[in-house]
């Protein structure tokens, strides 16, 4: 019975080994976040033996059944899962290499005073939230005839933030979310439809820098306004997805004094993209930024030719998904250009590079990056294309003894990361790509 246990094993390690195979190369290292599958040299593995992570704060994550959770100090957030619009996707390993403070003091008691009401009733623990308890907020415009809404006024006037809050139907079918300075001469407010989280409006008056996002998060969506900084973040209920706005971008309606939406966690923070939420209750909290390194024990260095794989979904414009760096003057590099991606190799001090494809910042963009690094050659593929070969290098750079960081500057999740001590051509890395 031991005999044929292990020979079962045995066999479903080689299939699982080459399901990963390109081009008829198995790589000599495989992290598999989204099926926790880890291979290093010839034998699987364990996370914690095959990449190291760190991160000095708890942090939120979405677990497989659609709830927010919150996971412990240097706890990696494997099995992150993001909601297609019908069903939780498990897209790999969540990894945020900034730290990021969420500002707003009270994030879900929308009952404390420092959220002022117009003409609304703020009702706590009124709904299930995406934490899977009921603790939303309900957000109920009067009987009044007048702007309904609820806000913190913050001071954020000169860099880049964003302003984000979960909103979901309870009676009303439309969310106004703003960020302004002023309630009549200067704000930015969209009209969120909260049956299928399209945009409906979208009011400004001033000058402003902004874009929008909205993030389906089961009945829920998240909706962002990242850009300018502004003095004031409101929320509010609209009985219309169109309307002649005044206030804040508001409409001026009557309530049924029953009738709202339902908030959840609200969340400032500086950066031009938003963040994973940032629970508070009472001062500012910071989540700490992560690290992945993988020893240069488990990399298959070879002094001749390389090839790299790496897919995921990023949130932002600068990132590098792949740092390996020796010094400043020998490097490997997988990350984004202006408006593309750049595979850089340097070696003592002599820099060859490959750029091309496109890439437009955005929340949850998806990548799949290859690349095949030789003494002679440098190229990178994206999404199953390969660009022109840089045929000019005369040397890879020794990085033998130097660890690897995925994720150096990278804000989203990671599916799949691969390593061969083998090049496998342009026509490999356009597969390996697919």
């Amino acid at each position: 019975m031991q005999i044929g246990l292990s020979l079962s094993l045995t066999a479903q390690l080689r299939l699982s080994i080459s399901a990963y195979a390109v081009s008829g190369f198995d790589p000599a290292l495989v992290f598999d976040f989204k099926n926790n599958y880890y291979r290093k040299g010839e034998e699987g593995t364990v996370f914690a033996s095959a990449i190291t992570h760190a991160r000095a704060s708890s942090a939120t994550m979405m677990n497989s059944s659609g709830t927010l959770v919150t996971v412990g100090n240097n706890v990696p957030r494997t099995g992150h899962h993001i909601y297609n619009g019908s069903a939780w996707v498990n897209e790999g390993i969540l990894h945020e290499s900034e730290a990021r403070t969420n500002l707003l003091t009270y994030s879900n008691d929308f009952t404390n005073a420092v959220w002022a009401k117009s003409a609304v009733s703020n009702t706590a623990n009124a709904g299930v939230s995406p934490d899977g308890t009921s603790n939303a907020n309900k957000v109920v415009p009067d009987t009044s005839s007048g702007f309904h809404y609820t806000y913190q006024a913050l001071n954020f006037l000169n860099t880049d933030h964003s302003f984000s809050v979960y909103v979901a139907s309870s009676g009303y079918g439309f969310a106004t979310i703003c960020a302004g300075t002023t309630f009549n001469t200067n704000y930015y407010a969209v009209v969120i439809d909260l049956s299928d989280g399209t945009q409906t409006a979208l009011y400004s008056l001033g000058t402003h820098s902004k874009t929008v996002a909205v993030e389906a998060v089961g009945s829920f969506y998240r909706v962002t306004i990242s850009g300018d900084g502004e003095r004031f973040y409101v929320v509010g209920a609209s009985d219309t997805g169109t309307y002649t706005p005044s206030n804040y971008g508001f409409k001026s309606f009557q309530g049924d004094g029953t009738s709202g939406i339902l908030v959840y966690g609200a969340q400032a923070e500086a950066g031009a993209t938003p963040s994973s939420y940032i629970p508070t209750a009472g001062a500012s909290v910071t989540r700490a930024a992560e690290t992945l390194t993988v020893p240069a024990a488990n990399l298959p260095y070879d002094s001749t030719n390389m090839s790299i794989q790496i897919d995921g979904k990023m949130t932002g414009n600068t990132l590098t998904p792949v740092r390996w760096l020796l010094d400043a003057n020998n490097s490997i590099l997988l990350e984004t250009g202006t408006n593309n991606f750049s595979f850089t190799q340097e070696a003592v001090g002599t820099v060859d590079t490959v750029t091309g494809g496109s890439f437009t910042s955005g929340t949850n963009v998806s990548f799949n990056l290859a690349t095949r690094n030789g003494s002679t050659f440098i190229n990178g593929a994206i999404s199953g294309t390969a660009l022109t070969a840089n045929t000019t290098p005369t040397a890879l750079p020794n990085l033998s003894s130097t660890d690897l960081n995925l994720g150096y500057g990278f804000m989203g999740t990671i599916g799949e990361f691969r390593m061969w001590s083998e090049d496998l051509t342009d026509v490999g890395i356009a597969e390996a790509s697919t």
